[in-house]
C-alpha cells in the first residue's frame, strides 16, 4: 500500500488532539480513544509540516504536490499553538517536531510481535523492559501482548498481576519527542514514560532490566551522560559522540546479566569501519545472538521511505572469558566490496538478509550501497524473520543464563513454564537440523536450551550501583582510602586497649567512607572469624587450656580458697566491664554520623575534612542536608588533621578576599605564616610521605600540597605567603627620565597621567609634556592626555569630528588644536565613488537603499528589512503578482515558480538557490538537481546583484557622495600605529648572555605594539627572531603591570629553546616551564595549582599543553550558547524557507544543534558540580597570551550559509582552536577590550584571505560589531565575491562549483589587519640570511608518463576510473572526479611507481633520476666544506619496507653516485625528540649531506641550516605557507657555506615534469604568496585580486587541467572559449524561453483586453438601458412591473407560485428559453444537468438578457422559497450590473499596466549576442592555429635538426624574455652548466623560474610590477644589527 501523506497526517493530527484533551481532562484514554492514539505514526516523511503556514499568502512557497496538504499543515499549527501556554512552548513542540520528521519511522507491529513470540516461544518473558526510543510504544505493545496470548486461562486477580501470575512488566520508556511522548504516556499509563532524551537516564537503571528493544537513532550526534563523557574509557568517551553507539553501550549497562539487547538501526552499525570499535566492545560484553538485515522497504508504507536497517540481537555477559565464536568475530569485522561499500563479515559469511529482489544502488546519503527489496510486503517480511530467528534462537539463545540470574520467585513460576514447553523445545525445526548439516563445521552452542532450569540462585541479584563494575573489586577499609601508613593504623585502637576482629566490627554501626560505601576489613576466602563467644582473653587469672584435656578436669584442681578469691574479684570485673561497656556506648553515640550545623564555606565539597568541637571528620551530602561524619583517629593525627584544617581554610579566605577585592589582606597573610610554621615545626612539612597519606584524606588536598614548591630538593613557600597572587600590587616610587614615567603611568592607569608621573619624576607638568612632545596628545573626549601611538590611530575621523565639536565651545585651547592638527595631518585619503566596488547585500548599507534599488527593479513598491541578530534579510513587496516579479526575473522548476522576491533574497545574501526535479532512474523516481534551472536563476541573480552597481551609478551627486562618505567613515577612517620602540631600555635584559649586540629595532618595535595595544599580530618573516620577542614582551609586560600572569606558548618542537632562550635573556625572572611529565593525569592537577598559587614572570607550555588546561565552564557555555542561538537563528530560518530546503540541509544544521546542546549540558553538569581542585584558565590569573606559531589555530568554527562553496574549511573547527577562543573572550572580558593575546606567525595568512576573517573574530570582536559584522557571511559581503563555475560531470551534466575567489576593498582589508600587526620581512628587519636562487628544473614525460597523460586527459573528459588502472568511480566518487585526477596526475609527475609499482619501472628520466644526479652534483661541488641539501616531497614518504620514492632516490645515489648511505637520512627515521635533535646537529656537522622529509616534519622546527646549499622541492605543497616553510630550512640566518662559499644564495630547485601540474600550481602558488605579502605591506597596486582555482579539497578545474597535460595552452584557451561559449549559449537559451514565455503572457493579456472591451460595452449598454427604462416609487425605489408568460398581473405569489412551477418542470435541454418580460429586457430559464453522487442532476436558473446578449443573474440563478423575494428576483439581478462592469474595468485597467513592460521585454535583445559572436570568431581562430600547429613532422628531418631547432627556439624563448625584462636576476651556476646526468647525452634543461612566470602569466593581481616580489635578491646587504635566536 502506497504511502499516504494526507491519511497519515490527518491520523496524527486527531491523536494529537486527543491527547492534549485527555491531559486536560485527567483521565485515561478509553479502548477506542486509544485506538485514535494508536493511528499515530509521527511526521517521518511528511517535510511538510515545516514549511510556512501561519497564513494563506505562504501556500505560494510550498510545491504543487503539497499543496493539498496546506490546510492540514495549517490546522495542526492551529492544534499545537491552541494548546500551548506561551510561544516559547509552542517553539518547543516544533523544534521538537523538526527532529522526528527527519528521523521517526516507526517499525511495523507485525515485524515486532515476531521477535516478542520467538523469545517467548524460547521462554523469554521479560519482567523488567526497557524501551530507550519508544515512538508510540510499538515495542511495548507487542511484548505486553505476547505474555497475554501465552496464558489466556489464567486472569490476573489484580491489576498489579500480569497472566502469568507474577507482577505486571516493569515497563520504562524514553521518548525525546513532545508530542509523541506525550501521546505514548497516555497509550500506556502503567508504564513509567520519560519524555526526555535516553542520556537522562544517568544511573538509575544500571544492571536492571531483562530485555531492552527499540528502534534506535543513528547518526554522528554527541550526548552528555557523565558516565560516558566523563569516563576513562575511550571507547565509551567516543561512543557519548554517537548516538547509535551509545545506545547500545547504555542499554547494555542497563541490563542484569543474561538479559537481552534487541534493536533495529542503521546497517552502518555492521558495514561502516568505523564502527568496529563499538563492536568489538559489545562483544566483549555480551554474546550475539542474531543479526538479520531486513529489506530497505520496510517503512514504505508506515513512513514513504526506503532505508536499509538490520536487526542485531545479543544476551549480556559482562567481562566474558570465553573466546569468540567463529560468527562473533566476523560480527566485528568488515570487509569492502569491489562496488565500493563495506559489508559486515558475519552478514557477508551467512546472507541473514530478508530479500526477493537486491541491486546494487545509493543509500539515503548518496554513498554506495546493496538495496534488497521483499516483494512480499509486511506480512512476507514478517515470516521470513520468523524462520532466521527461530534458527538463531535455537542455536544461540543461552536460556539458562537469562534464568540465572531472575528473581527467585520468577524463576520458580517460569519452571514450570518450561517443563510444558520442553517437548516442543527438544527438537530443532527440520530446517534448523538441514543448516546444521550444511554447516557443520560451526561451533555448536554450549548450553541447550531443551532442557528445563531449576538451578536456584546462589547469590543475590546485584544491586544497581554508582558506577557499573565489569570486575568485583576489593572492600576498602577507611585507612586504605586514606592511604595511613602501617605505623599510623597500629596507633588507631579502641580506647578500651582491644582491637575489634571483623565480626565484632560487623556488630558494630557500620562507619562509611567518603563516598557513601560501607567499610570494613576483608576477610579471606575460605577462612571463618571467630564469633564472639568463641574468644578468648589471655589474662593471670585465665590461662589457655592445655590441649588434649577436659575442661572439667582441669578445674578439679583449685582448691577452695582459690574459689573465694576468685568470687570476690567477680564484682570488680562486673564494675569494670560496666564502665567499659558505657564507655564504649559513649564513643558509638559520639562517631555516629550527624547533621552539620555550620555555615558551610564555598569552597567545601563531599570528602571535605571538617571540625565540629573537638572532633575532625569528613562531610557527605552538603548540597542538600550536610552531615558531618566523625573519624577515629590517635591523638597525634587528630591535631595534625585539625591544624591542616585550618592551614586550607585560612589559605581559600586569604585567596578569594584579594581576588575579589584586589587589596593585600595583611592580617590573613600574616595567620596563614604562623599556622604553616607551627606545621612544619610540629609534623614536618607538608609534602613529605607521612604527610601527604593523612592529608589526602582531604577531598581538597591537592591545592594545599602546592603551597610548597621544591629548589634543589628544598621546600619553598609558594609566592601567596609573601605577597598577594591573585593582582599585582607592586607600586614604582621613582623614575628617571619622562618616557618611564609615561611607562610607568600606562601600568598604574592605563593612561597618560601628568600628576602621578610628575611625583614620579619630580619634573613639573608642563616639562613633562614638553619632554613628549610629539609623544602624547590631548584628548578632549577623555578630558586629558593620550599616547601618539593610541591617540593617532584607529577611527581618526570620528575623533577628529568629535574634537572639532569640542574646539567649538572651547576655542581657546591650544592643545586641542594642535591635537585636531594631528588627526587631519593622518586622515587617509578618503575613496571617491568611482574607485569603489559595492557588494549587493552589504550590511552596512542602509535597507532603505536596498530597497529603493528593488522598487525601481521591479516597478512596485518593495520593502527590504534586515535582521541583525540571525544575519537574514527579508523582502516583500506590496504587488507581488507584478510581471516583473513573477516572470521577468522569475524561474519556473517543475515543483514550483521562484519569483523575482525569491531570487532577490538569494542574491542581496549571495546564495544560490536548490532546485531539484524528478527524473526515473530504472524504475525508480528519483529528485536531482535541476542544473538549468539553477543556471537559469544563477543568471538572474547575477543580474539583480550587477544591477544593483549600475542603479548607483545613475543616482544624484549627492547621493553618491553621501554613500561615498558613509563608506569611509566606516572603512577607510583606520591609521596604523607608528610604533617606535626605540627609547626601551629592557632592564634586566642580560645582552652579554646571550651573546649578541642589541635588539634589532624591529624587535623593539614588536614588542613596544605589544605593550601599548595590549597585544596584536607579529608577522615577521622567519629569523626575525620571533622568540626573544615573545621573551622580551612577557617579561616587560610583568615588569610594568601591564599584565600580571603572561603566558607563552608554542610548538612542543620549539618550547625547550623558548624557555632556554628565556632563562639565558633573564637570569633572575621566575619562570614556570613543565616538563612531559607534570602534564600526565597524576601530576596536572599540582601543576595547575603551581601555575594559580605562584608570582611567575612567565608561564611557558606547549600547545598541547595549553589544550590540557580546563577552560572556564561558563566562558564556554556563553560562547557555545551564542552559536546555538544563531544555529537555532538559521534552522528557523531554514524553516521558513519552505520547499528551498534540502533534508540533508536540515539534518546538518539538526546536528550541529544537537551536538552543541550536549556540550552545553556537559559545561552546565561541571559548572554545577566543580571541585575546588580543578583550576580553569580563568581562575588562574592569566592575562595575557603569546603564541608562536598561531597559525596552527586558525582552524576556528564559524557559521555560515556558503555550505557548497569550495575553500572555506571546516566551519565546525577544531578543539584546539576553540580551546584558544575560550582563552581569549576570558581575557578580553576582563579587560573589556579587544585583543589580549599577541600572535606571532611568519604565515598568518597561509592560504588565502578569509583567513583575515577567523584573525579578527580571535583578537578584534568588538571591531567587527561595530562595522556590523557579526557572522562570516557579513564579512564575506562586504570583502568578497563568489565566483561559480559550470563544468561538465561524467554523465555530461552541468556541475556548479562556487568558491570565494575574488576579494574586493583589499586596502580597506589591509587596513584593519595592519592596524594590530607589526609586519616585517627579513629585508625590513636586516637579517644577514642568503637569498632565494630558485630554478625550474624541466623534465620530459618518459613514454609510460606520456601515455599515462592520455588517459589522465580522457578520465577527465568521461570519468572512465578503468583507463587508469583502478576500479570504476561510485557515486560519492563522481563528485570528486577532478580531486582525483588531480592526485593521480601528481603522482604520475613524481613518480609512475606511485600508482602501481608492479605495472610501471624506473625510467632514466624520472624525476628520481634528475633529483639524484643534481644531488650528487651539489654533493661533489660543496664536498670540501660538506654542504648539505633538503629534499622535499609530501607524497612517496619514507615507509619502512614498502618503496617509496625517498628510498629509490637513496638507492641511486649510494649505487649510481657513491654516496655513503649513512650521509643520505630521512627525518621520518627520528622517532623521538631527541633523535630528531641528533639527526639535526649531524647535518649542522655535515656527518648527514642530504635530508630527506615533508613539509610537515621538515618544514617546522628545523635549525640545520648552517651547511645548506640546496633545496630541492619533488612535488609543489599546496599552499604558499608550506613553500616558504621549506625554503626556510636553508634560506635562513646562520647558514654559514652559503655565505661564504655560495655567493650567500641557497638554490631551491623545483622539478617540473612537462605537461605535469608542477609549474602551473608552482606559478599559483607564487603569485598568491606575492599578494598576500602585498596586502600586508599596504602596497597594492589594485582593489581587487584573484585567488584562483584550486585547493587541496576540490582539485583543479576540467579545462586548465586538460589544457596543461596536453601541453598546449592554445588548448587551455580553447577550453575556456569553449566554457564560455556553452554557458552563453545556455544563457541565450533560458532569455529566450523568458523572452517566448513574455510573448504568450502579452498575446493572453491582449486578447483578455479586448475580450474585457466587449465585454463592458455590451454591459454598459445594458446597464443604460435600465437607468432610462426603470420605473421607481415616491421613496425612489425601482417598482417591478414583471410581465410573466401565463400570469396576468404582477402579484408577487402569482409570480413565485408560477416561477416555482417552471422550476420544477421546465426542461430546455440546455437552451435558454424566454418566459417573460421586465423594463424591455428578456426573463430567460436554463436547464443544466450535471452528476452528483453517480446520479444524473438537473437543475433549472433564471436570467436576465438585454441587448448585449449578456445573462445576468441573481443568486446565481436559484430561486429563493419566500413568495416575495423570488418575485423580485430578476429586478434584483439588475443590481448586480455595476459591480459586474467594475470588476471587468478594474481587470482590464491592473492587467494593461503590464502591457509596456512586457512590450519592453519582447523588444529586449540578449545583450550579449556580440559578446558570444566575438567568442565564436577567435574559437574558430584559435581551431585554425591549432590545426596549423598540429602538423605532423616531415620525416626527412633527422634528430641533428631537430635538436638545433628546438636549440634554436629555446635561444628565441630566451632572447624574447629578456627583451621583455626578468623579475628575477638569475645565473645557473657554472658547475651546472656542463654538467651531463648519468647515463644522458643531454643535460636536463633548467630556466630560471621568473622567465617562466613571464611567459605565462597565471594571475592577474592588478599589473603590480615584479619589483615589489619580496623574495628578489637584494643588491646591497644591510649590515648585521641582531641576532637570530
Amino acid at each position: 500500500m502506497a504511502y499516504n501523506k494526507k491519511a497519515h497526517l490527518k491520523d496524527n493530527i486527531e491523536a494529537i488532539k486527543l491527547a492534549f484533551a485527555l491531559e486536560r481532562e485527567g483521565r485515561t484514554a478509553t479502548p477506542e480513544e486509544q485506538a485514535v492514539l494508536r493511528a499515530y505514526s509521527g511526521f517521518g516523511g511528511i517535510k511538510a509540516v515545516l514549511n510556512p503556514a501561519s497564513s494563506l499568502a505562504d501556500i505560494a512557497r510550498w510545491t504543487k504536490s503539497d499543496r493539498e496538504l496546506f490546510p492540514l499543515v495549517s490546522q495542526l499549527h492551529s492544534v499545537i499553538r491552541n494548546h500551548s501556554k506561551d510561544e516559547a512552548e509552542y517553539k518547543r513542540y516544533f523544534s521538537s517536531l523538526k527532529n522526528s520528521v527527519l528521523t521517526a519511522f516507526y517499525t511495523p507491529q507485525d515485524i515486532v510481535s515476531v521477535l516478542a513470540s520467538e523469545l517467548g516461544n524460547h521462554g523469554i518473558v521479560p519482567s523488567r523492559f526497557l524501551d530507550p526510543s519508544s515512538g508510540t510504544g510499538v515495542f511495548v505493545d507487542a511484548f505486553q501482548q505476547h505474555s497475554e496470548q501465552q496464558h489466556p486461562e489464567q486472569q490476573p486477580s489484580q491489576i498489579e498481576l500480569s497472566p502469568t501470575g507474577l507482577p505486571r512488566p516493569d515497563v520504562v520508556c524514553f521518548e525525546k519527542d513532545l508530542l509523541t511522548g506525550k501521546i505514548l504516556s497516555h497509550l500506556h499509563p502503567e508504564a513509567k514514560v520519560e519524555i526526555t532524551g535516553f542520556e537522562e537516564s544517568g544511573l538509575r537503571y544500571l544492571n536492571r532490566f531483562d530485555m531492552t528493544a527499540s528502534n534506535i537513532p543513528f547518526g554522528d550526534v554527541a550526548v552528555f551522560d557523565p558516565s560516558f563523557t566523563k569516563s576513562k574509557n575511550l571507547i565509551r568517551q567516543q561512543a557519548a559522540k554517537s548516538l547509535h553507539k551509545y545506545f547500545f553501550l547504555k542499554g547494555l549497562d542497563n541490563l542484569r546479566e543474561g538479559g537481552i539487547l534487541a534493536y533495529i538501526t542503521s546497517q552502518g552499525v555492521l558495514d561502516s569501519p568505523a564502527n568496529q570499535d563499538i563492536r568489538y566492545q559489545l562483544m566483549q560484553h555480551s554474546h550475539l545472538v542474531s543479526a538479520i538485515r531486513l529489506p530497505n522497504n520496510l517503512f514504505t508504507d508506515g513512513a514513504g521511505t526506503e532505508v536499509g536497517s538490520d536487526l542485531i540481537i545479543l544476551q549480556k555477559k559482562s567481562n566474558r572469558t570465553e573466546p569468540l565464536t567463529e560468527d562473533e568475530s566476523a560480527f566485528i569485522t568488515t570487509t569492502k566490496r569491489q562496488d565500493g561499500f563495506n559489508v559486515n563479515d558475519y552478514i557477508f559469511r551467512n546472507i541473514p538478509i530478508i530479500y526477493t529482489k537486491a541491486s546494487v544502488d545509493t543509500d539515503p546519503y548518496g554513498h554506495p550501497a546493496m538495496v534488497y527489496i521483499h516483494e512480499g510486503g509486511v506480512p512476507g517480511i514478517a515470516s521470513r524473520l520468523r524462520d532466521l530467528l527461530r534458527n538463531d534462537f535455537h542455536r544461540r539463545l543461552n536460556v539458562p543464563l537469562y534464568q540465572q540470574f531472575l528473581p527467585l520467585e520468577e524463576q520458580q513460576k517460569n519452571v514450570q513454564m518450561q517443563q510444558s514447553q520442553s517437548a516442543q523445545l527438544s527438537e530443532a525445526p527440520a530446517s534448523i537440523k538441514e543448516a546444521e548439516q550444511v554447516k557443520a563445521s560451526e561451533p555448536v552452542a554450549a548450553i541447550t536450551p531443551a532442557e528445563p532450569v531449576t538451578t536456584i540462585v546462589k547469590e543475590p541479584l546485584p544491586e544497581p550501583k554508582e558506577e557499573i563494575e565489569l570486575s568485583p573489586s576489593p572492600v576498602l577499609s577507611l585507612y586504605d582510602l586514606f592511604e595511613f601508613t602501617a605505623e599510623e593504623r597500629t596507633q588507631i585502637t579502641p580506647k578500651g586497649g582491644k582491637r575489634r576482629t571483623a565480626s565484632s566490627a560487623r556488630q558494630q554501626p557500620v562507619q562509611g567512607n567518603l563516598f557513601g560505601e560501607p567499610t570494613g576489613t576483608a576477610q579471606p576466602s575460605g577462612k571463618k572469624s571467630k564469633s564472639k563467644s568463641q574468644r578468648k582473653t589471655v589474662t593471670g587469672q585465665n590461662r589457655p587450656q592445655p590441649s588434649g584435656k577436659h575442661p572439667a578436669a582441669i578445674s578439679s584442681v583449685f582448691d577452695v580458697h582459690r574459689e573465694e578469691q576468685q568470687t570476690s574479684g567477680i564484682a570488680d570485673e562486673q564494675a569494670k566491664e560496666a564502665a567499659r561497656i558505657a564507655a564504649e556506648e559513649e564513643r558509638k553515640q559520639r562517631m555516629q554520623p550527624r547533621p552539620y550545623l555550620h555555615e558551610i564555606p564555598s569552597h567545601y565539597k563531599d570528602g571535605s575534612l571538617a571540625t565540629d568541637g573537638n572532633l575532625i571528620g569528613y562531610l557527605r551530602d552538603i548540597a542538600f542536608a550536610p552531615m558531618f561524619h566523625p573519624l577515629e583517629l590517635p591523638d597525634r593525627q587528630l591535631r595534625k588533621l585539625s591544624l591542616y584544617v585550618e592551614i586550607r581554610d585560612t589559605y581559600h579566605d586569604l585567596y578569594n578576599s584579594e581576588a575579589t577585592e584586589l587589596k593585600e589582606n595583611v592580617v590573613q597573610r600574616d595567620k596563614l605564616n604562623r599556622l604553616y610554621d607551627d606545621f612544619v615545626r610540629q609534623f614536618g612539612n607538608l609534602n613529605t610521605p607521612k604527610n601527604v597519606d593523612l592529608i589526602r584524606m582531604d577531598n581538597d588536598n591537592r591545592e594545599i600540597l602546592s603551597l610548597e614548591r621544591y629548589k634543589d630538593g628544598r621546600a619553598v613557600k609558594a609566592d601567596i605567603f609573601d605577597h598577594p597572587v591573585a593582582f599585582n600590587k607592586n607600586e614604582l616610587t621613582h623614575v628617571d627620565t619622562s618616557d618611564e614615567a609615561l611607562s610607568a603611568s600606562l601600568n598604574k592607569y592605563g593612561e597618560v597621567n601628568l600628576e602621578y608621573m610628575a611625583k614620579l619624576s619630580d619634573k613639573s607638568e608642563e616639562t613633562l609634556l614638553d619632554d613628549l612632545n610629539g609623544r602624547v596628545f590631548f584628548n578632549p573626549l577623555i578630558k586629558g592626555y593620550e599616547i601618539t601611538d593610541k591617540f593617532i590611530s584607529g577611527n581618526v575621523i570620528s575623533k577628529a569630528e568629535m574634537i572639532e565639536e569640542y574646539i567649538a565651545k572651547h576655542p581657546d585651547n591650544e592643545r586641542a588644536r594642535q591635537s585636531l592638527a594631528a588627526l587631519r595631518a593622518a586622515t587617509p585619503v578618503p575613496i571617491s565613488f568611482d574607485e569603489l566596488d559595492f557588494n549587493f547585500g552589504e550590511r552596512w548599507i542602509p535597507t532603505g537603499i536596498y530597497s529603493k534599488y528593488a522598487s525601481h527593479l521591479f516597478d512596485t513598491d518593495v520593502k527590504i528589512t534586515y535582521a541583525a541578530s540571525r544575519d537574514e534579510f527579508s523582502v516583500n513587496a506590496s504587488a507581488r503578482g507584478n510581471v516583473r516579479i513573477r516572470e521577468q526575473y522569475a524561474v519556473k522548476s517543475e515543483s514550483r515558480r521562484y519569483d523575482g522576491l525569491n531570487l532577490m533574497k538569494h542574491a542581496i545574501q549571495n546564495t544560490s538557490p536548490d532546485i531539484t526535479k524528478k527524473i526515473m532512474v530504472g524504475e525508480d523516481v528519483v529528485k536531482v538537481r535541476d542544473t538549468e534551472a539553477i543556471q537559469l536563476a544563477n543568471s538572474k541573480i547575477d543580474e539583480i546583484r550587477n544591477g544593483f552597481s549600475d542603479w548607483l551609478k545613475e543616482q544624484s551627486p549627492e547621493f553618491k557622495q553621501r554613500l561615498t562618505d558613509m563608506y569611509n567613515r566606516k572603512f577607510n577612517n583606520s591609521v596604523k600605529p607608528k610604533y617606535d620602540g626605540s627609547m626601551q631600555t629592557f632592564p634586566d635584559l642580560d645582552i652579554k648572555g646571550l651573546g649578541i649586540p642589541g635588539l634589532y629595532a624591529s624587535q623593539k618595535d614588536a614588542v613596544w605594539m605589544t605593550k601599548i595595544n595590549g597585544g596584536g599580530i607579529i608577522d615577521h618573516e622567519v629569523g626575525g627572531g620571533k622568540t626573544l620577542i615573545m621573551c622580551c614582551a612577557a617579561y616587560e609586560m610583568k615588569r610594568l603591570g601591564l599584565a600580571n600572569k603572561p603566558m607563552i606558548i608554542g610548538l612542543k618542537a620549539n618550547i625547550h629553546e623558548i624557555a632556554q632562550t628565556f632563562k639565558t635573556a633573564y637570569p633572575n625572572a621566575r619562570v614556570l616551564y613543565p616538563g612531559k611529565e607534570d602534564f600526565t593525569p597524576e601530576n596536572r592537577v599540582r601543576i595547575m595549582r603551581e601555575m594559580q598559587n605562584n608570582d611567575w614572570d612567565a608561564i611557558i607550555l606547549s600547545h598541547e599543553q595549553f589544550g590540557m588546561i580546563p577552560q572556564s565552564p561558563e566562558i564556554q557555555q556563553k560562547i557555545l550558547q551564542q552559536e546555538l542561538d544563531s544555529v537555532e537563528e538559521n534552522l528557523e530560518v531554514l524553516s521558513q524557507q519552505g520547499t528551498e530546503v534540502s533534508n540533508g540541509m536540515l539534518k546538518g544544521v539538526e546536528k550541529r544543534k544537537a551536538n552543541l546542546e550536549a556540550k552545553i549540558k556537559e559545561l552546565t553538569f561541571e559548572i554545577e558540580n566543580r571541585k575546588d581542585d580543578v583550576v580553569d584558565f580563568k581562575l588562574m590569573g592569566i592575562d595575557h597570551l603569546l603564541v608562536d606559531e598561531s597559525h596552527k589555530f586558525k582552524n576556528l568554527m564559524f557559521t555560515t550559509r556558503h555550505d557548497r562553496v569550495a575553500g572555506l574549511g571546516n566551519s565546525e573547527g577544531s578543539q584546539r582552536a576553540l580551546n584558544m577562543l575560550f582563552a581569549l573572550r576570558t581575557i578580553q572580558e576582563r579587560s573589556g577590550k579587544d585583543l589580549g593575546a599577541t600572535f606571532l606567525s611568519g604565515t598568518t595568512i597561509s592560504n588565502s584571505l578569509t583567513e583575515l576573517y577567523l584573525l579578527f573574530k580571535y583578537l578584534r570582536p568588538k571591531e567587527l560589531e561595530r562595522q556590523g559584522i557579526n557572522t562570516f557571511d557579513a564579512w564575506a559581503a562586504v570583502f568578497a565575491k563568489k565566483s561559480i563555475d559550470y563544468e561538465f560531470s561524467v554523465t555530461n551534466e552541468i556541475i556548479q562549483k562556487e568558491r570565494f575567489r575574488y576579494f574586493i576593498k583589499v586596502p580597506e582589508l589591509a587596513a584593519m589587519y595592519n592596524e594590530i600587526t607589526d609586519f616585517r620581512t627579513a629585508e625590513d628587519i636586516g637579517i644577514d640570511r642568503p637569498a632565494k636562487n630558485e630554478i625550474l628544473h624541466n623534465i620530459p614525460p618518459t613514454p609510460e608518463q606520456q601515455e599515462f597523460i592520455q588517459k589522465l586527459v580522457a578520465f577527465a573528459k568521461n570519468g572512465d576510473a578503468t583507463l587508469l588502472g583502478r576500479a570504476p568511480l561510485s557515486k560519492r566518487e563522481e563528485k570528486a572526479k577532478m580531486l582525483i585526477a588531480t592526485n593521480y596526475a601528481r603522482k604520475m609527475s613524481l613518480d609512475m611507481r606511485l600508482i602501481d609499482e608492479d605495472k610501471y619501472s624506473d625510467h632514466i628520466d624520472n624525476k628520481a633520476s634528475h633529483c639524484a644526479a643534481l644531488i650528487s652534483q651539489y654533493y661533489k661541488k660543496y664536498d670540501e666544506h660538506k654542504g648539505t641539501q633538503f629534499v622535499f616531497s609530501d607524497l612517496g614518504t619514507y615507509k619502512p619496507g614498502e618503496w617509496n620514492a625517498y628510498s629509490e632516490i637513496k638507492r641511486k645515489l649510494v649505487e649510481d653516485h657513491g654516496i655513503p648511505a649513512d650521509e643520505v637520512r630521512f627525518i621520518q627515521e627520528a622517532k623521538t625528540e631527541k633523535s630528531r635533535k641528533a639527526m639535526i646537529a649531524a647535518m649542522n656537522e655535515g656527518k648527514i649531506r642530504v635530508l630527506f622529509g615533508s613539509t610537515e616534519m621538515l618544514g617546522t622546527g628545523v635549525n640545520a641550516q648552517r651547511r645548506c646549499v640546496a633545496i630541492h622541492q619533488l612535488d609543489i605543497p599546496w599552499t604558499p605557507k608550506d613553500l616558504e616553510q621549506r625554503n626556510g630550512r636553508g634560506v635562513r640566518k646562520g647558514n654559514e657555506i652559503a655565505k661564504l662559499f655560495a655567493d650567500n644564495k641557497v638554490d631551491i630547485i623545483n622539478y617540473a615534469v612537462e605537461k605535469s601540474l608542477d609549474s602551473y600550481k608552482f606559478n599559483l602558488l607564487h603569485n598568491k604568496q606575492l599578494f598576500i605579502t602585498q596586502l600586508k605591506k599596504g602596497s597594492m597596486g589594485t582593489r581587487t585580486i584573484d585567488e584562483g582555482s584550486m585547493d587541496e579539497q576540490g582539485g583543479m578545474n576540467f579545462s586548465e587541467y586538460v589544457a596543461i597535460l596536453s601541453g598546449n595552452t592554445d588548448l587551455l584557451d580553447k577550453a575556456k572559449l569553449e566554457k564560455q561559449i556553452a554557458s552563453l549559449e545556455s544563457e541565450r537559451k533560458a532569455f529566450n524561453r523568458g523572452k517566448s514565455s513574455a510573448e504568450a503572457k502579452l498575446e493572453d493579456i491582449m486578447q483578455t483586453v479586448t475580450r474585457n472591451g466587449d465585454l463592458i460595452a455590451r454591459i454598459s449598454k445594458d446597464l443604460q438601458d435600465f437607468e432610462q427604462r426603470v420605473q421607481r416609487d415616491a421613496q425612489g425605489n425601482p417598482l417591478n412591473p414583471i410581465q410573466l408568460d401565463g400570469v396576468k398581473g404582477n402579484d408577487p405569489k402569482l409570480i413565485a407560485q408560477k416561477l416555482t412551477e417552471i422550476e420544477d418542470k421546465a426542461r430546455t435541454h440546455g437552451e435558454s428559453h424566454p418566459i417573460g418580460k421586465l423594463y424591455g429586457f428578456d426573463l430567460l430559464v436554463k436547464t443544466e444537468a450535471s452528476m452528483k453522487d453517480g446520479f444524473d442532476f438537473i437543475e433549472n436558473r433564471f436570467f436576465v438578457r438585454g441587448e448585449g446578449k449578456i445573462l445576468h443573474n441573481f443568486n446565481g440563478g436559484r430561486l429563493a422559497k419566500a413568495p416575495k423575494t423570488a418575485s423580485l428576483m430578476f429586478l434584483r439581478t439588475f443590481e448586480t450590473i455595476p459591480p459586474l462592469l467594475e470588476r471587468y474595468q478594474k481587470e482590464t485597467e491592473k492587467i494593461s499596466k503590464d502591457i509596456p513592460i512586457l512590450q519592453e521585454v519582447i523588444k529586449e535583445t540578449w545583450k550579449k549576442e556580440d559578446r558570444l559572436k566575438q567568442l565564436k570568431s577567435d574559437l574558430a581562430t584559435l581551431d585554425r592555429k591549432i590545426q596549423l600547429s598540429l602538423k605532423p613532422v616531415k620525416q626527412t628531418e633527422d634528430s641533428d635538426s631537430k635538436d638545433e631547432s628546438q636549440t634554436e627556439h629555446q635561444s628565441e624563448y630566451q632572447t624574447e624574455q629578456q627583451s621583455h625584462g626578468t623579475p628575477y636576476v638569475h645565473q645557473m651556476p657554472d658547475f651546472m652548466k656542463n654538467a651531463s646526468a648519468p647515463k644522458r647525452a643531454v643535460p636536463p634543461p633548467s630556466i630560471s623560474i621568473k622567465a617562466a612566470l613571464n611567459r605565462t602569466p597565471i594571475a592577474d593581481i592588478g599589473a603590480v610590477p615584479n619589483k615589489d616580489d619580496p623574495n628578489a635578491p637584494n643588491q646591497v646587504n644591510k649590515p648585521s644589527k641582531g641576532f637570530k635566536l
